[in-house]
């Protein structure tokens, strides 16, 4: 399955659904994310891509992937190998935001400071996928 592709993507909303614990720990969040990838060419990201998520108070309303520049209220960007690291555990996402690997494109720290539970949930569910 190609990480960023139709069928990760259709997957990880699905198991995101599946999951209490991420129910539980973004029972208040509201609002899309999108998890974007800078072009790399040689990896089949010649313009970039996304994964834009419609995340309502712990369910994934849906999904797309996008090519180019995402459109959500929330896009954290990295290059491919970053996303690796970090879905293969190897890589903490804050760790990666605070060393400039993984960068908050659109949206604040402040805001999304109060969903760090959610947030790690929403990673490890990504774990689960990729």
């Amino acid at each position: 399955m190609k990480l960023f592709g139709e069928a990760w993507a259709q997957a990880y909303c699905q198991k995101l659904n599946e999951s209490e614990a991420y129910r539980k720990a973004a029972s208040t969040w509201e609002g899309s994310l999108a998890l974007a990838v800078r072009p790399d060419p040689g990896a089949g990201f010649p313009h970039g891509a996304a994964v834009v998520l419609d995340l309502w108070h712990g369910a994934c309303r849906g999904v797309r992937v996008v090519e180019g520049e995402a459109e959500a209220d929330f896009v954290l960007e990295a290059d491919l190998a970053t996303w690796q690291e970090v879905l293969e555990g190897r890589l903490e996402p804050l760790t990666a935001l605070m060393r400039g690997f993984l960068e908050l494109k659109k949206g604040s720290i402040a805001a999304l400071a109060p969903y760090a539970q959610a947030a790690q949930e929403l990673v490890r569910v990504a774990r689960e996928v990729a």
